[in-house]
């Protein structure tokens, strides 16, 4: 005999006989069960698939796009540093490049040349190419190159060996010829109109020309994904400073942080909303089971009175349990297998590598993922059966038959029962009253039940809230209908730069450019040239349906400045305090004034935008003497993140240093200049002196990209090579200069946008036709730089795709959430009905007609929708607007939108279903 006095049975097939005739008995529950395993793994394999694979999606468009997949860059690092660097916990991978030089091919352009280390092109280069043939350069005179490189020397079917010659500019006074053998090619997709091409040679030509890596070199660093660009730029200066070197790091977030930003707001809130999934799934599952519990356990408990044993109860539960289970998982798994495997990448890649060599190296469809779902559903499964075998193991008999949920886990103690005050209802209210009576006497599973209903419908809408708020459009939306600008010189176009704005990326500023104030000004270095002249500005002003008070003007001028050299030591990389100083003014940094080589950039603030810098200023305790700049006296450097913390201090120190302005010479004496000989352009000064405004207070050094900047406009900045000063209106009265539209940003009415944008379409062309036409210079061959213009319709239309391909990803993410939750809410009802059969037999017998018992059954329905109903209302709200909060904080374009649309609408199927399953499920 067994320990509890069973006599055991080993006949295998009475058990498995057992287990069908039970399943048998629970058919519809064993349904259930099945379709909820089913849509437990469907659901946590397309949402964590279709999340992972949007963020692959983006990282791999942002990679290839930038050339890189590097996000921190270090500045001639030491061996030391280096290896400081590769143990730092931060630092996911690291490696270094050297710039080599520019290579020449049959007296054109060929590109940069680089050297890189094996770590730097496995793990940083390497990522954003495709199409990757052969081998990188080992040997000496091997190289490799772009296939676009290629095409442009005439090479279509390049081979592995072939000569490729190439005159290779070292510097400014250094120039090899050489003949490289073709170790392999790519395929590449930064913009080659902004970003130089690339060859790569091998670290043995790079000594053979003198150099070594290990010695010159920037060091490019993946950190860790969670975290954001400031944070790893701080602790790299500490934990790589050296005394006396003053390090240089760029730094910006790793393309994956940025995906995960855009999607979720950051790594916080994916995770948050990963763990409501899962636990959204557990209910799914575990209500099943959990509302028939009573009566498994009834069952087996019979089977235990005539002395089955503990382990054959197992068996013949499990026996049923897994025959309900195994089709779930076959068929979930062949769903999530099709829809990922099949459809899904193809509207990614589609929509998001379109322009980046397409999904290639991209698979959403994720084994690891869907293994995890299945084993998560199954062990859910069997561990919610596992609980019924506890209970029927451990009570008696007796109690087995007669069991029921107990509402609460605590003892039960015999009380006298207590009078009870019946009060005369209505049969229809009588109805009610049992039907709230039936779900109040469980509390716990009441509350168990609406809690998960509540959690599975809050997190849909909390996935709508955040799908609609970062949507891309509001990217867009933030852009004026339209911009117009100066273009860069066909001289800094043919350098490709300036050209930024073709690319139709709304989330980048189009006004940030590689290139420098002389791109812009080449050919055009006189003062009364004007990116938009004053006629082309009237004129746009004019036209009907241009809202004159919304839109915005920049105005300011191009000078050369003079500077104090402490004042403008904060941007010079190879300041060295021992140096002497000599007296006057001159290019040099080693002059007491120095004198910028071109013209920079003076911007004219308004009142508004002074209050709002003067606000940052002082809740960031900056060095920034904002009296000033408002009175006039002062002008402010804006600069692109440049300084690093040694040049913040000598910033700080900056404050109050003088700072002067020179005019460019007029057109007419810029064109005699143009004719002069060498000779006679050395007396230019003494023959056309300039005009020269007086000192002004340098009032500090502001960054841009500092967080929680005001939304201050710029013209083209971005550039090293110039600087961009801020001046008050008051300040910039005092310069001997007139005010030049730097750039419009025009607000149309909607209804007449299409009739302005084709009239604004028409004075750009004309206007371009008329500079053009227009001899600026002694060769007589180019004309003044044009102007341009961005539309946001223009914007919409180029971006139509990606949008379409976004609102299509969350879409299908919400509409899995939404079915998993309605699942839940369908799981419960019917459930609890089947379970409930020998009840409501009870109840007719006593003579509830049917149509009271579907009553009823509705009833206890709409009272789960009216308490979900009224929690997503209360608590709901609340976790929304955090929500909300978390979002505005992690996306600038995050716009905050209550669904309730959507609210309405589940709560109208969670009562359409209560309504209708009552009538669908027979129970008798």
């Amino acid at each position: 005999m067994s320990g509890n006095g069973a006599i055991p049975s080993h006949n295998k097939d009475v058990i498995r006989m057992l287990s069908k005739k039970f399943g048998q008995s629970n058919k519809g529950r064993n349904r259930i069960l099945a379709g909820a395993v089913c849509l437990c793994i469907v659901t946590l394999t397309m949402v964590f698939g279709i999340s992972f694979g949007k963020v692959k999606a983006e990282y791999l468009r942002a990679v290839r796009a930038a050339g890189t997949a590097a996000s921190v860059e270090v500045a001639n690092v030491s061996q030391r540093q280096y290896e400081e660097a590769s143990t730092l916990a931060y630092v996911k991978s690291l490696g270094r490049y050297a710039p080599a030089g520019e290579a020449v091919f049959e007296g054109k352009e060929a590109g940069r040349i680089r050297v890189l280390d094996e770590l730097a092109w496995e793990k940083m280069v390497k990522p954003a190419y495709t199409d990757i043939h052969g081998h990188y350069p080992e040997e000496e005179q091997e190289i490799m190159l772009s296939a676009r490189t290629l095409k442009d020397m005439g090479i279509h079917e390049p081979a592995a060996g072939m000569e490729i010659p190439l005159t290779v500019n070292l510097g400014l006074f250094r120039t090899e010829e050489e003949t490289f053998r073709l170790s392999g090619w790519y395929t590449d997709y930064a913009d080659s109109r902004t970003v130089s091409r690339t060859s790569y040679i091998s670290q043995a030509k790079y000594k053979a020309w003198g150099y070594d890596i290990r010695e010159n070199a920037n060091m490019l660093i993946c950190q860790s994904d969670n975290m954001d660009w400031r944070e790893v730029e701080q602790r790299l200066y500490q934990d790589l400073q050296e005394d006396g070197t003053n390090i240089k790091i760029t730094a910006g977030n790793t393309f994956t942080y940025d995906a995960v930003g855009r999607m979720a707001g950051g790594y916080g809130m994916a995770v948050l909303g990963a763990l409501v999934i899962l636990c959204g799934m557990f209910f799914l599952v575990h209500n099943v089971m959990h509302i028939s519990m009573a009566g498994d356990i009834r069952q087996m408990g019979l089977l235990h009175t005539i002395g089955t044993t503990k382990k054959q109860i197992r068996s013949i539960y499990f026996g049923q349990i897994r025959s309900a289970i195994i089709p779930g998982v076959v068929l979930g798994i062949s769903l999530s297998t099709f829809v990922l495997h099949f459809a899904i990448p193809r509207i990614l890649g589609s929509q998001y590598l379109s322009r980046y060599g397409g999904a290639g190296g991209f698979e959403i469809f994720r084994p690891e993922i869907l293994g995890a779902a299945t084993v998560f559903a199954v062990v859910l499964a069997a561990g919610a059966a596992a609980g019924v075998i506890y209970r029927v193991v451990n009570i008696s008999c007796v109690e087995s038959v007669d069991y029921t949920i107990p509402a609460s886990n605590k003892a039960k103690v015999r009380q006298k029962p207590e009078r009870v005050n019946y009060k005369r209802r209505s049969a229809e209210l009588e109805l009610w009253y049992m039907a709230w009576q039936n779900l109040t006497r469980q509390k716990g599973r009441f509350l168990l039940t609406v809690f998960s209903l509540f959690l599975g419908m809050e997190a849909f809408l909390g996935t709508i809230v955040i799908t609609k708020g970062s949507d891309y459009m509001h990217v867009i939306e933030k852009r004026p209908d339209f911009l117009i600008s100066g273009e860069f010189s066909e001289w800094g176009k043919e350098e490709g730069y300036g050209m930024e704005y073709k690319s139709r990326d709304a989330g980048e500023d189009p006004m940030k450019t590689e290139g420098d104030n002389f791109c812009l000004l080449y050919g055009n270095e006189y003062d009364e040239f004007e990116p938009v002249s004053t006629e082309v500005k009237e004129e746009l002003l004019k036209l009907d349906g241009v809202d004159r008070t919304k839109s915005y003007i920049m105005e300011g001028a191009y000078m050369i400045s003079t500077v104090s050299r402490k004042g403008i030591r904060p941007l010079e990389d190879d300041y060295n305090g021992k140096a002497a100083e000599k007296e006057g003014t001159g290019y040099s940094s080693d002059y007491a004034m120095v004198e910028g080589f071109e013209a920079d950039i003076i911007q004219i603030l308004s009142e508004e935008e002074i209050n709002e810098l003067q606000k940052y200023a002082e809740e960031n305790k900056l060095s920034v003497d904002m009296e000033s700049l408002q009175n006039g006296t002062g002008v402010v450097i804006l600069h692109d993140h440049l300084l690093s913390p040694e040049q913040e201090v000598m910033a700080a120190e900056s404050v109050g240093e003088p700072v002067y302005f020179t005019s460019l010479w007029s057109k007419e004496e810029w064109m005699a200049w143009n004719k002069m000989n060498p000779e006679e352009r050395d007396t230019m000064e003494e023959t056309f002196p300039r005009k020269q405004s007086e000192a002004f207070a340098l009032c500090g050094y502001v960054d841009n990209r500092g967080e929680e900047f005001p939304e201050i406009r710029q013209t083209w900045h971005g550039a090293k090579g110039s600087i961009y000063y801020l001046i008050s209106e008051k300040g910039f009265e005092k310069l001997p200069s007139d005010k030049k539209t730097l750039y419009m940003e025009l607000e149309v009415e909607k209804e007449k946008e299409p009739a302005v944008k084709a009239e604004i379409q028409e004075i750009v062309i004309r206007e371009n036709q008329r500079r053009a036409a227009e001899v600026t210079n002694m060769e007589g061959e180019r004309g003044e730089a044009g102007i341009f213009c961005i539309s946001k319709s223009e914007l919409l239309s180029e971006a139509a795709n990606y949008i379409q391909g976004n609102r299509m990803i969350f879409g299908s993410i919400s509409a899995v959430l939404l079915s998993a939750g309605l699942m839940n809410y369908f799981n419960v009802m019917i459930t609890g009905i089947l379970s409930r059969k020998k009840e409501l037999d009870i109840m007719e017998s006593v003579g509830m007609t049917k149509r009271q018992r579907r009553k009823l059954l509705q009833a206890e329905g709409l009272y789960y929708c009216l308490v979900v109903a009224g929690l997503m209302l209360t608590a709901g709200s609340g976790i929304l607007a955090a929500i909300s909060f978390y979002m505005n904080e992690k996306l600038s374009y995050f716009v905050f939108g209550y669904p309730f649309g959507w609210f309405f609408l589940l709560i109208l199927s969670l009562a359409g279903i209560c309504a209708a399953l009552p009538a669908a499920v027979r129970i008798s």
